[in-house]
């Protein structure tokens, strides 16, 4: 098949979080077995054409006065336009077979309503289930109403939709009324031999790795509540915090500074280290260096960041917040706190710290869990079955 995938966050420069990491997966994984794969995507720059592993990858500029969040409706239709114009163009040379698009800020809206294509639409969590949820301290304005109608547009205009995990999907039925679309519901690619535990060089006490947007969605007041927690009981622990900062927390200007905040207050800013970004290809050595990852999310749906680190053989500690325990079983693939609940994130986490033969059997588990579910050809074959279900059995 020759297939046509938006993905505004791509890399190396829209590298944002985990819908990157999902589409380079999935153009890579299609790729590996024998389909014709284009992204379109954004660039922060001038528009080019380049290759990733035998992945063409249109990256077309956008207006930066298109970039705030204010106007994002604005942003919206720009690139809509953009990337349509140009997905058209090579449409015409060689025809695409179906467009594979991303639900957030409704990427493929004009996909939808002009093209013939069959479009895939896949839930990351829409831009309006963040708002209505109450997250990042968004509000409910007109420009809320105006991407909520454009993501329903996109939603029900797509021919089948994907979801990483059921309660993402019972959200998005409920915000978008989307029943009468087929859905699809199954996990996301690991690459398990990129993202596979390596040998432990290191020892003494547990490290902690935290790695995500620092913003309130992502639990960052939980984890700064926690850690100093944790570090009073256990002194010698450390915390890496790997993202880029955001402005979307109360009462302080950034996240940075909340957690500054918090832990200076708690003297245990010293164990603390701050990573603004980490390249995709050196995640697993991030992984790999620590014993301990936190995945605090106050909503999350089924997170990459999470697989991965299972993948590396990594003792994870989720919230149970959205699709986090679909994906993690409590005292089997890792441990599972009530959200926004910093004691008991503590208090998990402290298990692992004192029971170095609990964190090699749960790492043994996450590693099976993911092997099982997630591998390249596992989800290969439920794409395929998605992709026909879009070009009703012609593929």
């Amino acid at each position: 098949m020759n297939i046509c995938i938006i993905s505004r966050e791509f890399p190396p420069d829209t590298a944002f979080g985990g819908i990157s990491t999902f589409s380079v997966d999935t153009a890579c994984m299609l790729r590996e077995h024998g389909h014709e794969v284009t992204v379109f995507s954004q660039s922060l720059g001038p528009s080019n054409i380049s290759m990733l592993n035998g992945v063409q990858v249109h990256k077309i500029n956008v207006p930066k006065r298109f970039s705030n969040y204010n106007n994002l409706p604005l942003f919206i239709l720009a690139f809509n336009f953009l990337i349509y114009r140009e997905i058209m163009r090579c449409h015409k040379l060689r025809p695409f077979d179906l467009i594979d698009v991303p639900d957030h800020l409704a990427e493929g809206l004009f996909s939808c309503i002009f093209s013939k294509i069959p479009v895939v639409t896949r839930l990351h969590t829409p831009f309006a289930l963040i708002v209505d949820m109450k997250l990042n301290n968004y509000k409910k304005d007109f420009s809320y109403y105006l991407i909520w109608l454009m993501e329903l547009i996109a939603l029900r205009k797509s021919k089948v939709i994907y979801a990483p995990c059921m309660d993402l999907a019972k959200r998005c039925d409920f915000l978008f009324g989307i029943k009468k679309i087929p859905l699809q519901i199954f996990g996301y690619p690991v690459d398990i031999k990129l993202f596979s535990p390596m040998m432990n060089k290191y020892e003494g006490s547990p490290r902690i790795l935290f790695l995500g947007r620092l913003e309130q969605r992502k639990g960052i007041e939980t984890i700064a509540a926690a850690f100093p927690k944790v570090y009073l009981a256990c002194p010698g622990a450390t915390l890496t915090i790997v993202g880029h900062d955001t402005t979307n927390v109360h009462g302080f200007t950034s996240a940075r500074l909340l957690l500054d905040d918090a832990f200076n207050k708690n003297e245990c800013v010293a164990a603390v280290r701050y990573i603004e970004h980490v390249p995709l290809e050196n995640l697993p050595d991030i992984f790999n260096q620590h014993d301990i990852v936190w995945i605090p999310s106050m909503y999350d749906n089924y997170p990459l960041i999470c697989l991965e680190a299972m993948a590396c053989g990594k003792s994870v500690v989720v919230s149970d917040a959205g699709g986090l325990p679909e994906m993690v079983k409590h005292n089997e693939t890792g441990l599972v706190f009530p959200v926004g609940d910093a004691n008991s994130l503590s208090v998990e986490t402290l298990k692992l710290c004192t029971s170095p033969k609990l964190r090699k059997r749960l790492s043994s588990n996450a590693r099976s869990y993911v092997e099982k579910n997630c591998s390249y050809n596992l989800i290969y074959t439920k794409t395929l079955e998605l992709y026909r279900i879009a070009l009703e059995g012609k593929c």
